[in-house]
């Protein structure tokens, strides 16, 4: 009596990932890969098959009669060409490995490359963002910069732009240009003015002065007139 084969057969162990081929191929999202994966589904098939074959078909040691040796003889054939098929397959799938181990270096080469130019455009863009805090924190600085010109004693706009109509459209930049050029040439005219207003102080200054000086020329002289009158004086005196 032969003994009892309690085991499943080989086609019939189940996926060791758990996972169904149905969605592992789901996952696989590289067509080449997808044809590998495939193609090593077809190899599990036949080694199954083999494996399922052989157990089928247990082979006598030394077969004896006529239709036990020719039986085995098929057996062999029928194993040996499923042997061939297998090699074959495994053939096919050595190339499409090597092919797949080419594509995931080059992938992988492309990805190092895509890598360093995004990380190229991530610091071009932190540069970028660097230089926009820096030119907000300069035109703060210089909006609350304390400016001489603000303290300027203008002409109040209203009656600038009364005295001068042409501004009236001009930007704020352009009109404070104007005021503060008004202002200049306002202060240059009343700057002449201050000077000819010196050089007569200084005029008069020198013609007091030189009447000074005549006036005590003046005095000495009639000193000496009253000295040299003195003796005459004296004579109508006596008599």
């Amino acid at each position: 009596m032969e003994d009892q084969d309690n085991s499943l057969p080989v086609s019939d162990i189940a996926n060791p990932t758990g996972v169904p081929h149905s969605k592992i191929t789901d996952l696989i999202q590289s067509p080449h890969n997808k044809r590998l994966y495939n193609e090593n589904q077809t190899l599990k098939k036949r080694v199954n098959i083999l494996a399922d074959y052989q157990l089928a078909h247990i082979r006598i040691p030394n077969p004896t009669t006529r239709d036990e040796i020719d039986s085995e003889k098929k057996i062999q054939l029928e194993i040996g060409r499923q042997e061939k098929m297998i090699k074959t397959q495994l053939a096919v799938i050595r190339t499409l490995y090597r092919q797949s181990v080419i594509k995931v270096r080059e992938q992988k080469a492309k990805t190092a490359e895509a890598r360093g130019v995004n990380d190229a455009l991530i610091l071009g863009l932190q540069n970028l963002k660097y230089e926009e805090q820096s030119l907000r924190s300069e035109i703060s600085a210089a909006e609350n910069y304390d400016h001489k010109y603000m303290k300027l004693p203008l002409v109040p706009v209203e009656t600038f732009l009364k005295e001068f109509p042409e501004h009236k459209d001009s930007s704020d930049h352009n009109l404070m240009t104007a005021r503060i050029e008004h202002e200049h040439q306002v202060r240059v005219k009343l700057e002449e003015r201050r000077q000819e207003k010196l050089k007569q102080k200084q005029k008069l200054i020198a013609e007091v002065k030189k009447s000074k000086d005549d006036l005590t020329k003046l005095d000495g002289m009639v000193e000496k007139f009253i000295e040299a009158a003195e003796p005459i004086k004296k004579v109508l005196a006596t008599e």
